[in-house]
This record gives structure tokens, C-alpha cells and sequence, in this order.
């Protein structure tokens, strides 16, 4: 991807939510313990609550992660005023793109029992805005288009939603291992 080519995207995440594709999209209900076998991450960084929808022929993934209000986090970021961390949600865009991954290595939207993690480095954020505060108790609907992806490395463009409108969005690049 080019500098003007990274530029358009960048606009176009600030303003237009990735869209989901009727055709060829699978509806999923995939739990946090169906998440477990297909990234590595574990609790308390395992952010993804659920997987809802998977397009493979598009690369679109939807997922979703509960803001908890009872979060330690929220003690820290910010006393009186809290919200969810920026890099709270460039994470939780990154674990849906693992997921999205895990679905594209392996040519389904089925998580079979003995489903093995995706391994992947992310090394770079090609870009993070931020539109809207995320607070304790909303309900992020993750959207992660793959732009690129092949057995040595994935980008991604990603928004975190709430109530339908985009709250943040990045382009992530993740080296696999």
C-alpha cells in the first residue's frame, strides 16, 4: 500500500464504517472460550468477548468486546472521568484481526475442537484516530478488514463502533511466527 493509497483509507475510516457484506457472510456465535483456541491471548488481555459475523471472501470479521465497568483500569484512566484506553482498542482491534486471520490461514468460519492459536507479532500501527470516547459499560463492535495477508505477514484496517458510529479506527500490520 502506497502513501496516497494509506491516506484514502485513513478518510475513509474516520467517516465510513468497514462494511459487512451480506452475501457471503456468515453469521457466528463464537464464545470467549471458542476465542481461546484460535489466539493466544489470555485473561485479563483476552479482550474479545464474542466472534459475530465472518466474511471470508471480503476479509470481514465483526467481533465484540464488553467494556467492563468494574475494570481496574478504569481507577487509573481517569479518576472522576473514566474511559477506555486508546491502546485498549488498537488491542482489541488487533485480536480480531488474529481471528480473521485464523479464519483466512484456514478457509472456514468453523473453529474446530482441536484449533491451534495464531501466532503473530504486531510490529506497527500504520495509523490510530480516536473520534469518540469509549466508556465503561459500552459494548465495542469491532469491524477488521484484511488488506493484505499471506503466511509471513497481515495489515488490516479496524474500527472499534459503539452504537453504530465509529469511535476509532487504525491500520495494523502483525508479522506471524
Amino acid at each position: 500500500m502506497n502513501e496516497i493509497e494509506k491516506e484514502e483509507l485513513i478518510h475513509k475510516l474516520k467517516r465510513t464504517v468497514i462494511d459487512m457484506p451480506a452475501a457471503n457472510t456468515v453469521l457466528v456465535n463464537y464464545s470467549a472460550k471458542d476465542i481461546d483456541k484460535i489466539i493466544p491471548h489470555r485473561a485479563p488481555f483476552a479482550l474479545i468477548s464474542t466472534i459475530r459475523a465472518v466474511n471470508l471472501k471480503d476479509g470481514v470479521i465483526e467481533v465484540s468486546s464488553f467494556v467492563n465497568p468494574e475494570d481496574v483500569i478504569f481507577k487509573g484512566h481517569f479518576p472522576g472521568m473514566p474511559m477506555y484506553p486508546g491502546v485498549m482498542q488498537i488491542e482489541s482491534m488487533g485480536q480480531g484481526g488474529l481471528c480473521m486471520a485464523y479464519f483466512l490461514k484456514n478457509d472456514t468460519t468453523v473453529i474446530a475442537s482441536d484449533s491451534t492459536p495464531i501466532k503473530g507479532l504486531f510490529t506497527r500501527v500504520h495509523n490510530a484516530g480516536f473520534n469518540k470516547s469509549v466508556l465503561p459499560g459500552n459494548n465495542m463492535i469491532i469491524r477488521v478488514k484484511s488488506i493484505e495477508d499471506d503466511d509471513f505477514m497481515g495489515l488490516m484496517s479496524a474500527q472499534v463502533l459503539v452504537n453504530d458510529e465509529i469511535y476509532s479506527h487504525s491500520i495494523l500490520e502483525v508479522y506471524y511466527s
